[in-house]
């Protein structure tokens, strides 16, 4: 069976990824005008509490694909 190796450049490019996510996130949080809701798969939704606005925010996830059978 052969194996695939992770290029570390891919691994370094997905963390700077997710961490800007979280980043973003925690602004929102921060600034006072936002309320978590509720997850819906990858996405966690917050409330802007002024309007009602719901605003999706997408957190990347890493995960392996199953080989499939030809």
């Amino acid at each position: 069976m052969a194996y695939k190796f992770i290029d570390p450049s891919l691994v370094n490019h997905f963390g700077r990824i997710l961490a800007i996510a979280e980043k973003y996130e925690a602004d929102l949080v921060a600034s006072g005008r936002f309320k978590y809701l509720r997850t819906e798969e990858d996405k966690k939704i917050y409330v802007e509490l002024a309007t009602g606005r719901e605003v999706p925010v997408l957190i990347p996830v890493w995960r392996t694909q199953q080989a499939t059978p030809n």
